[in-house]
């Protein structure tokens, strides 16, 4: 009985107990921590690794650096954030139960939290753009100080188009993946490394796959003396335009020069009219979408665009009378090349003597001849087939000036001592006998007038410059000088001028002033000009067009005669220097520069 009684009063205990704990309140020993993490510059630090110390609690920042612990354990915590491969920080905040508490971490670049994986992308480049249906190639490298590289969880992501690839690295920490399905837009493609121990990095990069798809330039070609440009058709359905880019100093995009434009999404054939007067130019397309954006094509170049360059500027440029030659002298090289201007071809080229001066070219009874007068006291006489040299006529005197009669005779500018003393001689072609003397100007340059035996002079050696008539029976015997009446007022330049077709007028100077090719010699105006500067001139047949070269601008300008106004012009690649008319074209001597240049070329260009 003292038993059961005992026992009754010990449960009535452990039911007085139960009940007490019953009614005591819980009470909580974890708090929240809200994190924000920035950069050293104060820009947020967006899917920063944030995680405690000892481990408990993870998360990711959001656009706004920030991120919610919760749960932590009461007392002092150390807290911990890392971004990707760029840096790490960390901070301490005391957790108090049920309360929240806010703490701030900077990044500091370069500083490794050395649990997080490490991760670097390596392609592609960040913000680089590429275009829909692109093969994008996708690599990083990625450690762990705890975990093999290959038991990393990697996750590819888009924010478009969700999961990518979800391969491991190698073992020496590579991951990579090709993707040609990305959706058209903006990407933000995420990185995210996991180790065993649950720890993240995070790395993003943007990408776009807005660009219109690249074209495929093809191969370039020499068209009449132009370069032919052509490229494949654009594929996308957003087309705006093609731009045609050129560049004289390498395949890079910096230096490009935009040349041409097409509207047109078929039109995929375009000729550079005004080829480079180089030894190789590169070309490239840009297409432009509807949302104008970009894309260029590959590189193509081609060698020698605007035909053989040569390495000196001529100092004249004579053309073959019946075939398709020019003749380039160079007196500082004391060379003369000939130039097959239909087919851009070097057919010889052949050393001068002494100090060349004007020159001139001519059937003078023995075969079309070049004449070169030289100050070594010779005018030496070239075949103009093969340039060999058929005759060297003396005339004991600095010769600075030939020009061949048709009638067998040679008329030649001399230096005498005193000047005055026949400045102008004639000798026989065929013997190289004096014929005659005349004139009383020193150093002339004398051009024939087509169809008679007459010639116009323009003195160097005295001042004012003055110009001369001169008239000739068809033996080279002296008949009539005649002196200019303006001694001056007019401009006259013995390097630049020349005689029209018809034999009617002259043009000189770099005014293109214009007077009577005849006797008197009467002063006419000058062709317009503006601000233009002419360094040579041509004719049509009936000396009713001029076409006037400009030393400060890559054209020939066209007049008229006798109204001397200027109606039209003809773009070129190089400033022109020299021209000569060949039928419905024009033969040029141009150069790339515009002054002090070291090279030169011939451009071939259509009359309007």
């Amino acid at each position: 009985m003292k038993n059961l009684k005992f026992l009754g009063i010990i449960f009535f205990i452990l039911l007085l107990g139960c009940e007490k704990d019953k009614d005591e309140p819980f009470v909580s020993t974890e708090g929240d921590v809200y994190v924000t993490v920035k950069y050293n510059d104060g820009t947020f630090a967006e899917n920063a690794i944030v995680y405690t110390k000892p481990d408990s609690v993870q998360g990711v920042t959001d656009n706004f650096g920030t991120v919610l612990l919760k749960g932590l354990e009461k007392g002092n915590t150390e807290i911990i954030a890392n971004v990707g491969n760029i840096g790490a920080g960390k901070t301490i905040a005391e957790v108090i139960p049920n309360d929240l508490v806010e703490v701030n971490i900077e990044i500091i670049k370069g500083i490794s939290d050395g649990k997080s994986p490490q991760i670097s992308i390596t392609s592609p480049a960040a913000e680089l753009d590429f275009s829909y249906g692109d093969a994008i190639e996708f690599s990083a490298i990625v450690s762990d100080e705890a975990t093999p590289s290959e038991d990393i969880i990697i996750i590819w992501e888009s924010d478009i188009d969700g999961i990518l690839n979800t391969e491991s690295p190698n073992e020496s920490g590579v991951v990579s993946f090709t993707s040609a399905t990305l959706s058209k837009g903006q990407h933000t493609i995420t990185l995210t490394a996991e180790d065993l121990d649950g720890f993240k990095s995070i790395a993003t990069l943007n990408i776009s796959t807005l660009n219109p798809q690249k074209v495929e330039l093809g191969q370039l070609s020499k068209e009449n003396g132009n370069v032919k440009i052509s490229w494949t058709k654009y594929k996308g359905d957003d087309f705006a335009k093609y731009e045609v880019y050129r560049s004289t100093q390498g395949c890079y995009e910096e230096y490009l020069e935009l040349i041409g434009e097409i509207n047109d999404i078929s039109d995929t054939i375009f000729y550079d009219a005004t080829p480079p007067l180089e030894y190789q130019a590169c070309y490239a397309i840009k297409v432009t979408n509807n949302s104008s954006l970009s894309c260029l094509s590959n590189f193509s170049t081609i060698d020698y665009p605007g035909g053989v360059v040569f390495n000196f500027v001529p100092d004249d440029m004579l053309k073959h009378p019946t075939e398709k030659y020019v003749y380039l002298i160079s007196k500082s090289n004391q060379k003369m090349v000939k130039y097959d201007y239909t087919n851009n071809t070097i057919i010889k080229e052949t050393s001068l003597q002494g100090t060349v001066g004007f020159c001139d070219i001519n059937n003078n009874g023995f075969g079309v001849e070049l004449y070169v007068p030289s100050r070594d006291g010779n005018v030496y006489v070239y075949n103009a087939d093969d340039l060999s040299l058929s005759k060297m006529i003396s005339t004991e005197l600095p010769a600075t000036c030939a020009v061949a009669d048709g009638h067998g005779n040679i008329i030649v500018s001399v230096v005498p001592s005193p000047w005055w003393e026949q400045p102008v001689r004639t000798y026989q072609r065929s013997n190289g006998m004096n014929i005659d003397g005349a004139g009383d100007q020193d150093l002339e340059r004398l051009r024939k007038i087509p169809g008679k035996d007459e010639y116009i002079s323009i003195n160097q050696g005295s001042s004012p410059t003055d110009m001369q008539h001169y008239k000739f029976d068809d033996q080279a015997k002296f008949l009539e000088e005649n002196d200019d009446s303006y001694h001056g007022d007019y401009a006259l330049d013995a390097e630049i001028y020349r005689i029209s077709e018809d034999g009617s007028y002259v043009i000189t100077a770099y005014n293109g002033s214009v007077y009577l090719a005849n006797s008197g010699m009467s002063y006419q105006g000058n062709l317009e000009n503006g601000n233009l500067k002419y360094s040579d001139f041509a004719f049509s047949s009936d000396g009713k067009v001029i076409y006037a070269a400009t030393s400060n601008r890559k054209s020939i300008q066209i007049g008229k005669y006798p109204s001397l106004i200027r109606d039209n012009e003809i773009a070129l690649s190089g400033y022109p220097h020299f021209i000569q008319r060949d039928g419905d074209k024009l033969i040029a001597a141009v150069t790339s520069e515009q002054e002090n240049s070291i090279k030169s070329g011939i451009e071939i260009v259509d009359i309007p």
